[in-house]
């Protein structure tokens, strides 16, 4: 082997002495590769060669029957004796039906003369040659030095996805050459450093029917220059990153193709994964996939437990307000078990929850993302809660408080998205005032969560399909519980005043009680599975304003309580970072409603299948607490 052998890269071209493969050809030799044309016609491979390389140093000719296997590895053994490497293999030839799979011409045979045996040439040339290419390319491409990989380009049509009646063959073939290159990508990728990608051709100037050129128009035919500035996409990705995509090209267009939403939702995600007890019977190890499954899951439906017993709901916040709900609801749904996720499973809150025999209790905190990953292992559900108000009362700013917000929503995200059977995640979020009013109003604890629903959708689409958001308005709690809205008494007077930083008359959502609503709306999402996919929901049936709670609170306390509101300034001096962000959020209220949602993505507590007697709302939630003593 010479001295050129490692100098340019080095590439095969299947179906490369015409049409689309010796565009593909010529332009990737005028970027300095060597080429190895592939064809069955010697007098014309030879005089395409020739024309590129007249020495043969930089561009060959392999007669090959590409649906041959051993003829494809002969020409890959004589590539790497001349070059000592092989680079980027583009999986070009093919051609249309050489037949008729219709029988039309068999209409007036009789019933015993069975049709002569169709020609598959079509599926033998573009299928499986591309199947064999691949094959023999990882092969090859494994012994490069000094980094083993390369790259695999296949050449598809847009028949594939949308086909054309005159090419049954040929449209089936074609789909299957997408779905070759979607399903070999991670695995090609991830074990052998090997990118495979697909071009879909609209029609191009080929000779693979007569009058090719006269059956389209013009602006219909796909420029010479977008089919090698598609080309190019993959071939200069010098990072080697781009694996399992599609692009079309279109006249001077070019598209990408995304894989297809799921319509089955999580019953279509897990049928796609590897199951690696399986993967290591066929093929001699195991994938190592991120999302494949290593066994069964917990509760699989050969033990009955999946479909006749429950599935597990990992469950965050499980001693706050949101996920305790969720906990005491879902606890005594059939069908699941709860999984209790904190940080610390030794606090007293966290050994109440595990004292419960009907809830397990497992450790995962929000700064570990491998921490979550493993609290989440097995779930089909799980529902993720962030808490801003935490950080802002150990001393962080509202923004500070925001950022480590943001940071826990996406480590939630990412651990749920790397469970291989998770079905459905469910995410407690808030509407942005920075978003709706921008370079006017920010509220910080709704603006963080609304970054991880955009986050989510940019960054885990797989995951984004199977999300549903929900928004939680006003706890009624928080007359109780919370100092900056806790009505107090003027001494002496036996009257109470609630000081708020808004207008009586301002509305708010009112998610109600909070030990048992937050449950039922995730239990009903559950429910409803893929039909609340990728919707937000409200959890509350009502809409208050501050002046028709505090009336509701003295009707059912007898004590005489009135608002007195005061500017942001003022409550700012009372209550510091904590009394700001409440104002905010209050001028937000003014301004809009800020939870309104509707159209394709929203679902209503009518969809959800949402019980309103069993719904506990503001009045049902200040009688508990009047009736336990908390305003005596």
């Amino acid at each position: 082997m010479g001295s050129l052998q490692n100098e340019a890269r080095v590439a095969i071209i299947t179906g490369g002495t015409s049409g689309i493969g010796l565009e593909v050809t010529r332009h990737l030799h005028a970027k300095g590769w060597r080429v190895v044309l592939l064809g069955r016609r010697p007098e014309v491979g030879i005089e395409k060669a020739a024309s590129l390389d007249p020495s043969g140093t930089t561009a060959v000719f392999e007669q090959c029957d590409v649906s041959s296997y051993a003829e494809q590895a002969a020409v890959f053994k004589r590539v790497w004796a001349r070059w000592g490497r092989l680079d980027l293999l583009i999986a070009n030839a093919g051609t249309i039906d050489s037949g008729s799979w219709y029988n039309f011409r068999g209409r007036g045979a009789a019933v015993e003369d069975v049709p002569p045996e169709p020609s598959t040439a079509c599926t033998d040339t573009h299928l499986k040659a591309l199947m064999y290419g691949t094959h023999l390319a990882t092969h090859f491409m494994r012994h490069n030095q000094p980094s083993p990989g390369g790259k695999i380009i296949a050449t598809s049509s847009m028949l594939g996805v949308h086909p054309c009646p005159s090419f049954p063959e040929y449209s089936a073939v074609e789909s299957a050459v997408i779905q070759w290159v979607r399903v070999n990508a991670p695995l090609l990728k991830h074990k052998e450093n090997i990118t495979i990608n697909s071009v879909m051709m609209g029609p191009a100037v080929t000779p693979a029917m007569p009058g090719f050129a006269k059956a389209f128009l013009p602006e219909q035919l796909v420029l010479p220059s977008t089919i090698r500035r598609a080309y190019d996409l993959f071939i200069d990705d010098d990072d080697n990153k781009r694996t399992g995509e599609t692009v079309e090209t279109a006249h001077d267009q070019i598209y990408w193709y995304e894989m297809p939403e799921y319509k089955a939702g999580a019953l279509d995600v897990r049928n796609q994964l590897a199951y690696e007890p399986w993967f290591a019977l066929i093929h001699g190890e195991k994938s190592d996939l991120d999302d494949a499954l290593h066994g069964p899951p917990e509760g699989n439906a050969e033990d009955a437990g999946r479909i006749g017993e429950f599935r597990i709901i990992a469950v965050t916040g499980a001693t706050g307000a949101q996920g305790g709900g969720v906990v005491n609801v879902l606890k005594k749904t059939p069908g699941w078990k709860v999984r209790a996720v904190t940080r610390n499973p030794d606090s007293d809150a966290a050994k109440k929850l595990a004292a419960d025999g009907d809830v397990e209790v497992v450790r995962g905190d929000f700064e570990d993302e491998a921490s979550l990953v493993k609290a989440f292992e097995g779930a089909a559900a799980v529902f993720a809660v962030t808490n801003w108000w935490e950080s802002l009362f150990t001393g962080k700013s509202q923004w500070e408080s925001g950022e480590i917000e943001e940071r826990h929503g996406m480590n939630l995200a990412r651990a749920a998205a790397k469970t291989p059977t998770l079905e459905h995640y469910i995410w407690s979020t808030q509407p942005s005032s920075k978003t709706r009013f921008p370079g006017q109003l920010e509220t910080p604890h709704m603006d963080y969560k609304a970054k991880v629903d955009a986050r989510i959708r940019a960054e885990l689409p797989d995951l984004a399909r199977k999300t549903t958001y929900l928004y939680f308005g006003y706890y009624p709690q928080n007359m109780a519980y919370f100092p900056l809205l806790k009505p107090f008494e003027i001494p002496g007077t036996g009257q109470y005043i609630q000081v708020v930083a808004t207008k009586p008359d301002a509305k708010v959502l009112l998610t109600g009680d909070m030990t048992v609503n937050p449950g039922i709306w995730v239990r009903q999402a559950l429910a409803t599975g893929p039909a609340a996919f990728g919707k937000y929901a409200k959890v509350a049936l009502e809409r208050w304003s501050f002046q028709q709670m505090i009336d509701k609170w003295s009707e059912i306390t007898g004590k005489r309580a009135f608002i007195i509101p005061v500017p942001e300034e003022t409550w700012t001096k009372l209550w510091g970072p904590a009394g700001t962000e409440l104002a905010w959020q209050f001028k937000f209220g003014e301004l809009c409603d800020p939870w309104q949602v509707s159209g394709q993505d929203y679902i209503s507590a009518e969809e959800l299948g949402i019980d309103a007697n069993e719904v506990v709302g503001f009045e049902g939630t200040i009688k508990a607490f009047a009736d336990a003593g908390m305003f005596n």
